[in-house]
């Protein structure tokens, strides 16, 4: 199983885009969660000025919530997984794909036949110096 800490979320959005309740639900997760949880934290530790100022500042102050509720929004969603998998984190569709190849490719193959003929060869030369060696012998 992946992390979900190392998914690409970005590749996820775009293969889930034929489904557009998913990607809806993909956006909601990994986009507004964590900026209502980052939200709500402020608000429960009291520092409401905080996101007010924040949510003043537009982009940045959004991305600030949600670098704020990113470590609650992954709890929720693992809790979520632990009560039906792939609800919290989706599960990513991949197509595999096999593609069978020869037992060696084309070059591989005429080294293999060039390394044959030098055994070959070889194998000649050695009966040849056996065969000089008996006559030499007594």
């Amino acid at each position: 199983m992946i992390p979900v800490d190392f998914v690409p979320w970005s590749c996820v959005e775009s293969s889930m885009t034929n489904d557009p309740l998913q990607s809806l639900r993909l956006q909601m997760l990994n986009d507004v969660l964590p900026v209502g949880l980052g939200a709500v934290a402020r608000l429960r530790s009291a520092r409401a000025g905080d996101l007010f100022n924040d949510l003043a500042r537009g982009q940045d102050g959004v991305a600030n919530l949600r670098q704020d509720g990113e470590d609650d929004a992954r709890q929720l969603r693992d809790f979520l997984d632990q009560l039906a998998p792939g609800l919290g984190n989706p599960v990513v569709e991949v197509d595999v794909e096999v593609q069978s190849r020869s037992a060696a490719p084309p070059s591989q193959e005429k080294d293999i036949q060039e390394l044959q003929e030098r055994l070959v060869l070889m194998a000649e030369r050695v009966a040849q110096l056996k065969a000089a060696l008996t006559k030499i012998e007594p």
